[in-house]
């Protein structure tokens, strides 16, 4: 269907390949939030709110409009309305971002609604190991960086490395 009848909002759903192969300066999934458009990010939160928080305008609306769940269940901070924590970016299923026009269950919240839904549980045992580098080496010195006494453009000295993994499996016998 090109043209959706149901539902007057607009939405865009970020599914788990994309939340797992695109780069996460620091592997902050709020970070995603800004890709599906018409949102800013304002700030992070100094205001003795959750540390990690961010304060995003969606669609023009104020920072603190924002309607966060995980899971189904309201995922705002009561202190500023901003974000709690959201997992781990390997444990997410998919988000979605939904503004103008929002359904009854959202009409608190002007600015717009971010959905997020995390992984259901399996029966046979996964896991993963992952290491994201971000280093000088792979990349190009700037134009703009300084020139030291020998003549040479000055290197950045940015080396950066996250290790991690994940493991999971049955809990529980069926």
């Amino acid at each position: 269907v090109l043209v959706e009848t149901r539902n007057v909002g607009i939405g865009q759903v970020i599914e788990n390949e994309r939340i797992l192969e695109l780069p996460l300066n620091g592997r902050q999934v709020t970070d995603l939030i800004t890709l599906a458009g018409s949102s800013v990010l304002m700030q992070q939160n100094t205001l003795g709110g959750n540390p990690g928080s961010v304060k995003i305008s969606i669609a023009g609306g104020v920072d603190f409009g924002v309607a966060y769940t995980l899971d189904g269940a309201m995922h705002n901070n009561w202190f500023d309305n901003g974000n709690l924590p959201f997992p781990f970016p390997d444990a997410l299923q998919e988000f979605k971002l939904e503004t103008s026009g929002l359904t009854a269950q959202n009409g608190g919240h002007s600015g717009g609604s971010v959905s997020s839904v995390t992984k259901s549980g399996t029966n046979q045992p996964h896991g993963d190991l992952f290491e994201f580098v971000r280093n000088d080496l792979f990349n190009a010195t700037s134009y703009f960086a300084a020139v030291g006494a020998d003549g040479k453009k000055a290197q950045s000295s940015l080396k950066r490395n996250q290790l991690g993994g994940t493991l999971g499996g049955l809990m529980v016998k069926n």
